[in-house]
């Protein structure tokens, strides 16, 4: 019992050495935590890109989704459908301004050619504002075409895929047929400039974790089939 005594009379010396311990740890824990996430968002995203590149490696997905949100993700989904061939392709997120032609001005002619000849089959979702709405989207219009397509590439930037696949991971309905693979835009993590929208990325991560606990199903199915 007095091995206590000096917590019960401790001088200002020492407390203050208990409170910089106290802060040491609790920043060494967060710290942690936040390159614990880093790792798993940079590895989810290389995973899942390459094995997204061996299933498509001598087939194409049946429709190509490119979620927005980050400059060049558009122009990236739209080169893999110009190398899969795939005419179905779904862009969600867009600003109202924008259409297909003011996003691709400055492309290939290759990719302007493939863009033409395919206007019909692209669709474009002015709705969604945020990563959620992107998934319900895009579930929406896979369920609005009776399942038809199976196979559903995601283009996004490689550190937005585990946040795509944890909320995939809830909205995504026991009956629905379609599978998703999801490919990465290649992200130079050694430059600074990088860094900033992966820190940004652990925030909105767990952000997410803890909205998803609170999210109903019924909510989504609910909502999908009034729109």
């Amino acid at each position: 019992m007095f091995n206590n005594k000096k917590y019960i009379f401790e001088t200002q010396r020492t407390r203050f050495r208990r409170k910089i311990k106290n802060f040491l740890i609790a920043m060494t824990l967060v710290l942690f935590l936040i390159l614990s996430i880093c790792g798993a968002i940079i590895s989810v995203g290389y995973y899942e890109t390459e094995l997204a590149k061996e299933t498509f490696y001598k087939k194409a997905p049946d429709m190509i989704a490119i979620f927005t949100g980050d400059s060049g993700r558009i122009p990236f989904g739209l080169i893999k459908a110009l190398e899969y061939q795939t005419p179905q392709i779904f862009i969600t997120g867009v600003y109202t301004s924008n259409s297909i032609k003011t996003l691709l001005l400055r492309q290939s002619k290759d990719l302007l050619r493939f863009i033409n000849l395919n206007s019909g089959l692209i669709e474009i979702d002015y709705l969604a504002r945020n990563t959620v709405e992107n998934v319900l989207s895009t579930i929406h219009f896979l369920r609005k075409n009776n399942n038809y397509y199976r196979s559903v590439l995601i283009i996004s930037s490689n550190y937005h895929i585990l946040r795509i696949k944890l909320i995939l991971s809830i909205l995504k309905g026991s009956t629905d047929n379609f599978q998703f693979y999801f490919m990465g835009q290649e992200i130079d993590y050694w430059n600074w400039r990088n860094i900033k929208p992966l820190l940004k990325e652990v925030y909105k991560t767990l952000k997410t974790c803890g909205f998803l606990l609170l999210w109903e199903s019924e909510f989504s199915i609910t909502n999908i089939e009034k729109e």
